[in-house]
């Protein structure tokens, strides 16, 4: 099992949505290189590489505003 993280694709259903997406078809080579190398996490795009850099990290990271309220 492979899982997949990514952005907007270039697809009708992300058709509102602003910034950068990325290419189906580079989206299915991706996915597809990382199933055949074995690999259980795909991070598509650099937003999802971002997010989960965020997230792996203390809470206050992404929320800078935080530090101020810890005693």
């Amino acid at each position: 099992m492979t899982a997949v993280h990514m952005g907007y694709v270039d697809a009708p259903m992300a058709a509102h949505a602003d910034g950068p997406k990325l290419l189906p078809a580079e989206l299915v080579t991706t996915v597809y290189d990382a199933v055949e190398a074995g690999e259980h996490e795909v991070l598509a795009d650099e937003l999802t590489v971002q997010v989960k850099s965020a997230v792996s990290g203390p809470v206050e990271a992404p929320y800078p505003d935080l530090h101020s309220t810890n005693a």
